[in-house]
């Protein structure tokens, strides 16, 4: 039985930590309290799962020389992986000045999919990371079987149709070709919601079944009926038509100009940046929106930041969206709302 099989215990035992691995000298003489600081609020934020980025979170408050000249000079850094020595360290040093005791006791829940009882920290780390420690409404054996499944081999050309169908109605959107397998996928979205879409997921056909029935998952949008006859592959996405008849380049910025829409929100489409060629998205009385869609990419990621700094300049009010706002229609109507009226989203 692996981890992910698991519903009646923890994920990865609740051994205590080693009081000895916080004594390591060539660690203790640059750590500093800001160093504890972080382990206090990755634990109250994270609870059991706070150990899983410790390390990264380390890392990224610390000059890299002193990591570096750590990493070089530690004998058991030769012998181990650096990587696990530090985060074997943080938890042994949280223990040592008893931060550990701000860990709530799992709660046992009954999964919606199942029916069956599960303790929360039965799910391991990419799970709880999914959910967000305070929604852990359904089990690993669940989650696995819909998130992590590769879909079926064998689905009909009708059944593949009806499970795009399905799973738009579910997400009140178009759904992208790889959905379910993002981070944040199931974010922002309420327990209804993800039972909803993980029923809907239990059905999901492979990618190379569609490809083979279809082409391509854009054709098998198309022959679903969730896309017009005049959207189009291109190098930005998938052109479609919004419901107000606005082009949109990429199923993204469809849904943007679909809540839009339907909140009654007067919008205009690639309003052109001041001082230069570049467009946004959306602007709204002044208020430009953007859909960042390829998060992630390096170059992609520069001109983000060039589009977000060239507003600042210029005093321009930025909404910047990203694939993971997109989970829920809830969830994006709020950052949308929080954008335009200056208020800060309760997510």
């Amino acid at each position: 039985m692996g981890v992910y099989d698991i519903r009646d215990k923890p994920a990865y035992g609740t051994s205590r930590p080693n009081p000895h691995y916080c004594e390591n000298p060539l660690i203790l003489k640059w750590w500093s309290a800001s160093h504890d600081t972080l382990l206090s609020q990755a634990i109250s934020k994270e609870q059991w799962a706070w150990k899983r980025r410790i390390t990264d979170k380390i890392i990224a408050v610390t000059p890299p020389e002193i990591i570096e000249g750590w990493k070089a000079e530690d004998p058991l850094c030769s012998r181990y992986a650096w990587y696990n020595i530090l985060m074997n360290f943080a938890e042994s040093r949280a223990d040592t000045l008893g931060l550990l005791t701000a860990i709530r006791t799992p709660v046992w829940r009954t999964c919606p999919l199942c029916d069956q009882t599960f303790v929360e920290n039965s799910l391991p780390y990419p799970l709880v990371e999914r959910l967000g420690i305070d929604q852990l409404d359904f089990c690993a054996p669940c989650l696995s079987a819909t998130l992590f499944s590769s879909g079926s081999g064998t689905s009909s050309r009708k059944e593949v149709c009806a499970y795009l169908r399905r799973l738009s109605d579910a997400l009140q959107r178009v759904p992208s070709q790889d959905f379910g397998a993002g981070m944040y996928d199931l974010q922002g979205m309420d327990t209804t919601e993800r039972l909803s879409v993980l029923r809907v997921l239990k059905d999901k056909p492979a990618e190379e079944r569609v490809k083979e029935l279809f082409g391509s998952w854009f054709h098998a949008l198309l022959e679903a009926g969730l896309l017009d006859d005049g959207a189009r592959r291109t190098t930005r996405g998938t052109q479609c038509l919004a419901k107000d008849g606005h082009i949109c380049f990429s199923l993204g910025e469809k849904t943007i100009d679909d809540l839009l829409h339907a909140s009654r929100i007067s919008h205009d489409r690639e309003p052109r940046y001041p001082d230069g060629n570049l467009r946004a998205d959306f602007v709204v009385n002044g208020v430009f929106i953007e859909y960042f869609g390829l998060a992630g990419d390096p170059d992609y990621d520069l001109k983000t930041k060039q589009k977000q700094e060239h507003c600042k300049k210029h005093r321009i009010n930025l909404i910047s969206v990203y694939p993971k706002d997109l989970v829920s229609s809830k969830k994006l109507e709020k950052i949308i709302v929080a954008g335009l009226t200056g208020a800060t989203p309760t997510l």
